[in-house]
């Protein structure tokens, strides 16, 4: 019975243990985890998305201040150009002017463009940032309370098995009692008989033991009353 019992326990916590390995938190926390890495990198990309744009809009704000420098620098020498009465100096550096300000105005639009674009990626930074952010609650959430719901059924199912196993050793121990309870009702019955004689001691024999039984039935016997025998016994004759 005992060994049945161990058996059956066995059993269940051996199917408990792969259930663990399927239901373990440790892998869903991995899982989770990974996850949060791959955002974190994908926030990166982002950023490091920004950071080329405005590298970009800042490298062509440069330019945009040199072109300004240069076209008022021409600007300056055609006025100069025109003092002088000088006409083909004044011409040249308008023409020049003319280009730069070509130019400047193609770095504008860029420059306007690459704000645009870097506004667009710094507000996606922002939600992804954001998403992660709640991604990162959740999932640290998440884990506790799985965490959590993992160790509770453990311990019911570790309840509900001991108190199976509690319940059929109580049975084979009610069994026990009632057995035992048997072989005392017996060895009483076998002790009345060896008292009175039916049944011989060890190393007695039968007629020791029949001779203790008619002693045990005389004892037994009421006390004869001196008067009674009088009257019962035999008639003497009177000289």
């Amino acid at each position: 019975m005992a060994g049945g019992i161990a058996a059956r326990i066995g059993r269940w916590w051996r199917s408990r243990a792969a259930e663990r390995d399927l239901e373990d938190p440790e892998r869903l926390r991995g899982k989770l985890d990974e996850t949060y890495r791959e955002q974190i990198q994908m926030l990166t990309r982002v950023r490091r998305g920004v950071a080329e744009v405005a590298t970009s809009r800042k490298r062509v704000e440069v330019q945009m201040a040199q072109l300004r420098r240069q076209i008022e620098d021409l600007d300056a020498r055609a006025r100069d150009a025109v003092q002088r009465g000088d006409d083909d100096a004044a011409r040249d550096a308008l023409t020049r002017k003319v280009t730069l300000e070509k130019a400047h105005r193609e770095l504008a639009e860029r420059h306007a463009s690459l704000t645009r674009e870097e506004e667009s990626l710094q507000q996606a930074a922002t939600r992804v940032e954001r998403q992660i952010e709640d991604f990162r609650m959740r999932k640290d959430t998440l884990t506790a309370r799985y965490s959590a719901a993992s160790a509770r059924a453990e311990i019911n199912d570790a309840t509900r098995g001991i108190a199976s196993a509690t319940s059929e050793i109580g049975q084979a121990m009610e069994e026990a009692e009632r057995h035992t309870r048997e072989l005392e009702a017996t060895a009483d019955a076998v002790d009345e008989l060896v008292a009175e004689g039916i049944v011989t001691r060890p190393g007695e024999s039968p007629d020791d033991a029949l001779a203790r039984h008619f002693e045990a039935a005389l004892g037994d016997l009421p006390p004869v009353d001196p008067d009674k025998k009088g009257n019962d016994g035999p008639h003497q004759i009177s000289p």
